[in-house]
């Protein structure tokens, strides 16, 4: 019998704990924490053993990969903006108001260092009267139409927009990986219902269809990001069958199965690792889609009431875009830099892990 690496020992330790937790959850106690936590917890866990500690064993390897993707100038500028974007999320609750929280007499203040015209009918006189509202510091991003900080919802997007983003690529790429990999190593009837399976689901309109799912079970934050991880797989999932089915024939594969390795070990312990080069590329490129998804979604009235959005904004600034601008325009220029950034650092990556790249050739 195979012993069980410590690493995957430990592993399962923390998974059998964060179950046991979610049935008391369930089971025994009102409420622990929200399903969403629950999710950071189980993908962070992933991303620490999975992810980073792999990095760290394979130190040379990583440090040839950042050597070749530092070079391409705008993944870093993509990178850094994603970090920066990351801190902001986490830090700014801590220093901002409260996203929700409405001031009518504080409504439509502009940015700081700007000013805002606006007509008020002044009863005793009978005419109208043009006063002029500057920025303030205590809202150095300006208000909407209801006296929201701009700064505080901004800062909301951005914790909503890395939510959606981060999880439901992680459950697509996941759920896209494993099949795609099965499909290629099982081969046979297995790789034609798999394939065909995708292809049915290739067939709806993604938009549409998240739109007719959100509108019969409700806009939920959760429900969203679920609703997005499993049904964005299908792209993930025939590129990691092309990629493994060129591996399967490999002499490193055939020898393992000489050898007597069970399916299971050679799908996790070779085919995977073969192609995670490209499961990266393929996540942070399609993280973008995601968050414009969610926005869009936001945008036409079908995202989370509860909280604020990059796309709740956009919609409420739309409708008063000729005057207080500002309230589309911040959030946009956000949402553009975040989609811009993730596409950046994707291109770069791409580029470092495809040894035919034009750009590192001497």
């Amino acid at each position: 019998m195979r012993k069980i690496s410590p690493k995957n020992l430990i592993f399962i330790s923390f998974i059998s704990i964060l179950i046991s937790i979610i049935l008391i959850d369930v089971f025994l106690v009102e409420k622990i924490f929200d399903i969403l936590v629950y999710f950071y917890i189980f993908f962070f866990l992933i991303a620490i053993f999975y992810g980073i500690y792999p990095l760290y064993e394979n130190r040379r390897l990583t440090k040839y990969y950042w050597e070749r993707t530092r070079r391409n100038r705008l993944s870093i500028g993509g990178a850094v903006f994603i970090l920066f974007l990351i801190a902001l999320a986490l830090v700014g609750p801590f220093f901002t108001l409260d996203p929700t929280t409405v001031n009518f007499e504080e409504m439509n203040l502009p940015p700081i260092g700007l000013s805002f015209q606006q007509s008020v009918y002044d009863l005793e006189n009978g005419k109208f009267i043009t006063t002029e509202t500057p920025g303030t510091w205590g809202h150095p991003l300006g208000t909407d139409d209801k006296g929201r900080d701009l700064l505080a919802m901004i800062v909301s997007g951005a914790r909503v927009s890395l939510q959606v983003g981060l999880i439901a690529t992680l459950i697509a790429i996941s759920l896209g990986t494993i099949i795609g990999v099965l499909s290629a190593y099982l081969g046979g009837w297995s790789d034609n219902a798999l394939m065909r399976f995708t292809d049915i689901v290739m067939t709806f309109p993604f938009f549409l269809l998240l739109v007719l799912i959100v509108f019969i079970f409700g806009p939920s934050l959760t429900f969203i990001i679920l609703i997005i991880g499993l049904t964005g797989w299908t792209g993930t999932a025939r590129l990691v069958r092309s990629e493994a089915l060129s591996l399967r024939t490999r002499e490193f594969i055939m020898a393992s199965k000489s050898l007597g390795a069970s399916g299971g070990r050679i799908i996790f312990r070779h085919l995977i690792p073969n192609v995670v080069s490209s499961i990266i590329v393929i996540a942070t490129l399609s993280i973008p889609g995601v968050i414009l998804a969610e926005a869009a979604l936001s945008f036409i009235g079908l995202g989370d009431p509860t909280v604020a959005s990059w796309g709740m904004i956009l919609n409420a600034g739309q409708q008063t875009l000729d005057t207080t601008w500002w309230v589309a325009v911040e959030p946009g220029i956000m949402l553009f830099l975040t989609v811009l950034a993730f596409n950046f650092l994707g291109d770069g990556l791409r580029d470092a892990f495809d040894p035919r790249s034009d750009i590192y050739r001497s």
